[in-house]
């Protein structure tokens, strides 16, 4: 299995990292700026660089995307990394900012999950995940809370334990949010959907 790749978008909300031995780094078009000033080299810088200020280092591999096309810059790192054998994704610099980006970012955490991959999408006060068809183990944070949304129009066989409000095989919709402000009640929970996509957003309730 391939190591983690780590995704850097252009939102304005970024929280630095430390990268782990492995990690493949792809800048999207002016998250490079959010990589250099956490102090990490990219290992490619791909998009169509329509936002992206300044010159950049010829030394840094790069795929120069057309501005008229059908995926967002994100989309185009995810693809070509899953095309790549990835399967593993941390996206930064993915939320706040544009509502309409942030949307994008997380139709590209669920597209993941769709093609059997995993990804969290983190920044200094939430990590979002997507499942399809299987389930997820999430360390307890504490004074974290844990929301479980259908993103398909609905998600069958959906069970959570070690949560404050548990479910046992029960659907989920899209258009009922009854999974929103959950809360640990052990160290370790899980989230398991037996049919359809599921996000589940961890957030800090100091930030509410």
């Amino acid at each position: 299995m391939k190591n983690r790749c780590v995704i850097i978008a252009g939102s304005p909300v970024f929280s630095g990292f430390d990268k782990l031995d492995g990690d493949y780094v792809i800048a999207a078009d002016s998250g490079l700026t959010h990589a250099l000033a956490a102090g990490v080299r990219p290992d490619l810088l791909i998009g169509d660089f329509d936002s992206l200020i300044g010159t950049v280092d010829d030394t840094i591999k790069t795929i120069k995307a057309p501005v008229i096309k059908d995926d967002t810059d994100t989309m185009l790192a995810v693809k070509y990394a899953l095309a790549n054998g990835f399967s593993r994704f941390l996206l930064l610099g993915a939320t706040g900012g544009r509502l309409d980006h942030q949307t994008a970012n997380i139709a590209v955490c669920a597209y993941i999950a769709e093609q059997s991959g995993v990804c969290e999408v983190r920044d200094g006060t939430n990590s979002i995940f997507a499942i399809k068809n299987s389930k997820i183990t999430l360390n307890k944070k504490k004074d974290w809370s844990v929301s479980v949304f259908s993103y398909t129009d609905k998600s069958e066989g959906v069970s959570l334990t070690g949560l404050k409000y548990p479910l046992e095989n029960q659907t989920l919709t899209s258009t009922f949010p009854i999974g929103v402000s959950n809360e640990f009640a052990a160290d370790k929970a899980t989230v398991e959907v037996r049919e359809g996509i599921l996000l589940i957003i961890l957030s800090d309730m100091g930030n509410r």
